[in-house]
C-alpha cells in the first residue's frame, strides 16, 4: 500500500513528523511572540525609546526571513534534522545571551544572529517536511503544525510576564532558554525526511493540490502572478499582524492593566490561534484554502477595528480570542499554498522566498509600531496603518488563482 493511502492511520509516521514539527513552531513562535512581554521592563531599565526597542525585532524579522530561504535550500538539499539541530542551538544560546545584555547593541545582535536563525531553523524546515509527507490531509497536517505557533504563545507569553514580575526579566531569558533547549532533544531525534513515493502530487481528494507532477522550479514560480499576490497578502497581514503583538502589552499596561494580566491576553490570543488554525486547515481541505484565506483576512480586519475603539479591560478580554482566532485561520492555510500551487520540487525554496517577502511586513510593523508612538505618543495611527494594512491583504489574496489554471 503506498503511503498516500495511509495518511489516514495513526500509526502512519508522518503524524509523528507532525508532533514534532508542532514542538518547534512551539519553542520558535513562543519566543517570537513573548517578546512583546519582554519589550517594557526593557526600555525601562536602559532609558530606551520604543522604536530602538522594537527595532531589535524588526532587525530579527529582516534576518529571519533571509535566513528562511536559506533554511528552505538547506532543507530541500541535507534534510530537516541538521538545519533543526542548529535551529534549536540558536533559539536557546539567543535567550540565555539575551539574559546578560548591558548594551542596545549586544540585543540586536543576538536577536539579528542567534534568534534570527533559530526561528528561520525551526519553522521552514518543518512546515516544509510537513508538506512532503502529506498530499490528501495536507491543510490537516499544517494547521496541526502551526498550532505549535499559538500553543508557544499561549504557554510562553504569560510564563514570561510571571517569570519578569517574580523574578525579574534577566532569570526569565534564562528559564525560557533551559526549556527551549530541553524541548528540542526530541525534535531532532523524531523528524526525517519523507519517503520518495511522496513527492507526489496531485489528488482528487482534495480541491487544493496541483494536478500535475511537472513541478514548478524555484524561478519559474516567480513568474507567476500567484506567486507575488501570497507574498503581498503575507506580507501586508504581517504588517499589521505583528505590529499589534509586539506593542499588545505596552498598548494595554499603558492603559493601567497590570503586566500578568497583559501576558495572559497575549496568551489568549495565541489559545485562540489555536482554534483558528485547526479549524481552518479542517475546512480548507474540504472548501479551498483561497475561500477560508479570504475569510480569515476579514475577521482579523474587523477585530483590528475593534482594537481601535476599545479602552475597557472587558474589551480586550472580547478582542484577544477573537484576534487569535481570525490570525491562527490564514496562518494556519497560508504555508500550504507553495506545495499546492508549486508542486513540491524546490517547495523548500518557494516557501523560504516567499516567508522573506512576508518577513518585510513583520519587521515594518513592529518598527512603525514603535516609531508612531513615539512620535504621537499614541497607538491609535499604529491601529489606523494595520487595518490598511488587512485591506491591502484581502485585496491580493482576491488575485490568487492555481497557476496550473490560469
Amino acid at each position: 500500500m503506498k503511503s498516500i493511502d495511509n495518511e489516514s492511520s495513526r500509526l502512519y509516521y508522518g503524524w509523528i513528523v507532525v508532533a514534532t514539527a508542532f514542538l518547534a513552531t512551539m519553542m520558535g513562535y513562543g519566543i517570537t511572540y513573548s517578546s512583546g512581554v519582554f519589550l517594557k521592563p526593557l526600555y525601562s531599565d536602559f532609558g530606551w525609546t520604543r522604536a530602538m526597542t522594537a527595532g531589535a525585532f524588526s532587525a530579527y524579522a529582516v534576518s529571519h526571513t533571509v535566513f528562511a530561504a536559506f533554511a528552505g535550500w538547506l532543507t530541500d538539499k541535507w534534510g530537516p534534522r541538521i538545519v533543526a539541530a542548529t535551529g534549536g542551538i540558536c533559539l536557546a544560546g539567543s535567550m540565555i545571551m539575551m539574559s546578560s545584555i548591558t548594551t542596545l547593541w549586544e540585543f540586536y545582535v543576538y536577536y539579528v544572529f542567534l534568534l534570527g536563525w533559530g526561528v528561520a531553523a525551526a519553522y521552514t524546515p518543518m512546515v516544509t517536511t510537513v508538506s512532503r509527507w502529506f498530499t490528501v490531509k495536507r491543510g490537516l497536517a499544517i494547521s496541526l503544525t502551526v498550532t505549535g505557533v499559538g500553543t508557544g504563545s499561549l504557554v510562553l507569553s504569560p510564563l514570561a510576564a510571571w517569570l519578569i514580575t517574580s523574578y525579574g526579566w534577566r532569570t526569565a531569558y534564562v528559564v525560557v532558554g533551559a526549556i527551549v533547549f530541553t524541548v528540542f532533544i526530541p525534535i531532532v531525534t523524531f523528524i526525517k525526511k519523507s519517503p520518495r513515493e511522496n513527492f507526489k502530487v496531485g489528488s482528487e481528494e482534495t480541491p487544493n493540490a496541483v494536478k500535475s507532477t511537472d513541478d514548478f522550479s524555484f524561478l519559474n514560480a516567480v513568474k507567476t502572478r500567484s506567486f507575488w499576490a501570497l507574498s503581498l497578502s503575507w506580507a501586508f497581514a504581517a504588517l499589521a499582524l505583528w505590529a499589534i503583538m509586539i506593542h499588545m502589552v505596552p498598548l494595554i499596561t499603558d492603559k493601567g492593566v497590570p503586566l500578568t494580566t497583559a501576558g495572559f491576553l497575549a496568551g489568549l490570543v495565541g489559545g485562540g490561534s489555536i482554534i483558528g488554525r485547526i479549524m481552518a486547515g479542517f475546512l480548507s481541505d474540504k472548501l479551498g484554502r483561497k475561500q477560508i484565506l479570504i475569510a480569515a483576512f476579514t475577521l482579523q480586519t474587523v477585530m483590528v477595528v475593534w482594537l481601535l475603539f476599545s479602552q475597557e479591560l472587558w474589551m480586550f478580554f472580547v478582542f484577544a480570542p477573537l484576534f487569535g482566532i481570525s490570525f491562527g485561520g490564514w496562518a494556519g492555510v497560508i504555508p500550504a499554498f507553495p506545495a499546492d500551487y508549486f508542486g513540491l520540487k524546490a517547495t523548500g525554496s518557494i516557501f523560504g522566498f516567499v516567508l522573506m517577502i512576508a518577513g518585510l511586513g513583520v519587521a515594518g510593523g513592529s518598527f512603525l509600531g514603535g516609531y508612531i508612538f513615539d512620535v504621537t505618543h499614541s497607538y491609535h495611527y499604529m491601529i489606523v496603518m494595520c487595518i490598511i494594512g488587512m485591506l491591502l491583504a484581502i485585496f491580493c489574496s482576491l488575485l490568487l488563482k492555481n497557476p496550473r489554471e490560469a
